[in-house]
């Protein structure tokens, strides 16, 4: 790896993310700076701070007496995280929906219309992970409570999606995640607010037992 000095903790923390997304750094897996730092060719001190970085977003723990690791969720956090971003989502849409400008609803009609385009050629959940993304942060994009989008987006169900990528990626064919979010947008579309709130919690509800359900299988498995 050959960094620029400047940034050497920034692209520290993307690399490491890059890790914990791909599996090669598991939940509940230690995290070692010097071997980090040996593998970077960088020294240590900026794979400290990109652990920092990292723990601020809540995919590092450092504990006393147990160093640094790549958090875990039990399954039942999984759920809860899953349950209170589909609580938050829907609150936040059905309160911001009527803010919504011209901007805001060609943004949503392209995205949907790049999910109908990925649809024909998408052999796997890989290829629409960001697409997903953007479809839920689209629908927040008039919300003024940036606290709430901070904890819809980033502390509740991007937090185990990341953890978990390699088990999220396997929840649904390509078909059937189009077909849920088609239902969202066709919910958003006739302005039915509660409709919208109730199709987004049921999403995530069922998303959220999806996946704890495999990664707690999967965990009994191992052992």
């Amino acid at each position: 790896m050959h960094f620029k000095k400047e940034t050497y903790s920034i692209q520290a923390a993307e690399y490491i993310q890059n890790m914990i997304r791909s599996g090669r750094l598991a939940p509940g897996a230690p995290v070692k700076e010097a071997a980090l730092s040996e593998e970077l060719h960088i020294s240590r001190a900026p794979v400290r701070e990109a652990l920092l970085l990292l723990g601020q977003r809540g995919l590092i723990v450092s504990e006393p007496q147990k160093g640094k690791y790549v958090r875990a969720l039990s399954a039942a956090e999984i759920r809860d995280s899953y349950a209170v971003a589909g609580i938050l989502e829907g609150a936040g849409v059905v309160q911001s929906l009527r803010l919504w400008t011209k901007k805001q609803e060609n943004a949503f009609a392209e995205v949907c219309r790049r999910l109908d385009a990925e649809i024909n050629h998408a052999t796997q959940l890989d290829t629409l992970a960001d697409l997903d993304e953007q479809f839920h942060m689209t629908l927040l994009s008039a919300c003024p409570n940036t606290y709430l989008i901070h904890l819809a987006r980033t502390s509740c169900s991007s937090l185990a999606k990341f953890l978990y990528y390699h088990y999220w990626r396997t929840l649904f064919t390509p078909k059937e995640f189009y077909d849920r979010h088609i239902m969202i947008a066709d919910a958003v579309n006739s302005r039915d607010l509660l409709r919208i709130e109730e199709i987004l919690r049921q999403h995530y509800i069922e998303v959220g037992d999806l996946l704890s359900e495999l990664v707690h299988e999967d965990g009994e498995n191992r052992h």
